[in-house]
């Protein structure tokens, strides 16, 4: 039989948009759990921290309120024997589900629901935490940056995807940024990129930078110690935070990047481990590059801004509990 879970989200409003926050069951089970009458939003993006299942698998559902309820959107599947995105649209309440994220293409959505269901020995015991994304203005204006950043620097190893033994190496951008997160985070340096690319490959879309399982995959690994989502920052003072915290953020970019290992004109994802504020350069783990220790590059900050401005400013958050 399935069973049913419900989570409470809670939501931040922030001058131009709504910020991800971390979210974690609350209150007894039910089969359905739902926020309304939200701030306007035009995107979600949902990520779940738990321990795979041994066998079995987790369905996640979405429903979004524009002004009227889009049906169930199955989000994912996540499980024993892999995971898969899917791809949905509902034209009626102009809902979009495509791979990480849900978009309403028209208007504005106000409320969601959520739905998690098991299949086999799969147990919604398994998931810790549970964090959402909604943005009411993905495309609001760059903010102004802080004039006072301090030096910071985040040593974590180089770990180039070009030495990888993986027919598909120039494709792992993403799983080999997160591992050497992972890494750092664990203190564990054996863990693989390959067996961690093929623990985030999305079954669904043929793809290993699938942002949500990637992260996912990350929190299997480090535990209930750490809450880890995926969510877009609103400007280059909201990552510093982060880097201000110890937290190294894997981010999202598009091409081109002056200085970078290749055109990136695809998306390409890194590790942000610091920031030079006497040269104005922004300190990274580029996993494009041909060998591990070339992989520690800097890039000018307005160069990196606006090459993460062209994904949306996109970012993989780990944050470790305080208790």
């Amino acid at each position: 039989m399935k069973t049913y879970i419900s989570f409470i989200f809670i939501t931040l409003l922030t001058i131009s948009n709504l910020e991800a926050k971390m979210l974690h069951q609350t209150s007894s089970i039910q089969q359905e759990w739902k926020e309304e009458h939200l701030d306007p939003f035009n995107e979600l993006i949902l990520t779940w921290n738990a321990t795979r299942p041994i066998d079995g698998k987790l369905n996640f559902y979405v429903s979004i309120k524009t002004n009227d309820w889009s049906p169930w959107l199955l989000y994912a599947s996540w499980g024993s024997d892999g995971q898969s995105s899917f791809q949905n649209q509902c034209l009626e309440t102009s809902v979009k589900l495509y791979q990480d994220a849900i978009e309403v293409t028209k208007d504005k959505a106000t409320a969601f629901q959520i739905k998690i269901t098991s299949e086999g020995s799969a147990s919604i015991n398994n998931i810790h935490s549970l964090h959402v994304y909604i943005n009411g203005d993905k495309d609001s204006e760059i903010q102004e940056l802080t004039q006072n950043f301090s030096s910071i620097y985040i040593k974590i190893p180089g770990l180039s995807q070009m030495t990888l033994d993986h027919a598909r190496h120039k494709h792992l951008c993403s799983p080999t940024s997160t591992t050497a997160v992972t890494r750092y985070f664990s203190n564990n340096h054996t863990i693989d990129p390959v067996d961690f690319a093929q623990n985030a490959w999305d079954s669904g879309f043929d793809i290993y930078g699938n942002w949500v399982f990637n992260v996912v995959q990350a929190s299997t690994i480090l535990g209930k110690e750490w809450n880890c989502w995926v969510e877009r920052l609103n400007g280059f003072n909201h990552l510093y935070t982060h880097l201000s915290s110890g937290n190294p953020v894997v981010v999202s970019i598009r091409g081109p990047l002056p200085g970078s290992a290749q055109a990136y004109s695809q998306g390409h994802l890194l590790v942000v481990v610091g920031y030079d504020p006497l040269h104005k350069q922004v300190i990274c783990m580029d996993p494009a590059f041909p060998s591990d220790e070339e992989t520690n590059v800097s890039y000018e900050l307005n160069d990196f801004i606006e090459a993460w401005n062209r994904r949306g400013k996109i970012a993989y958050i780990f944050s470790k509990n305080e208790s």
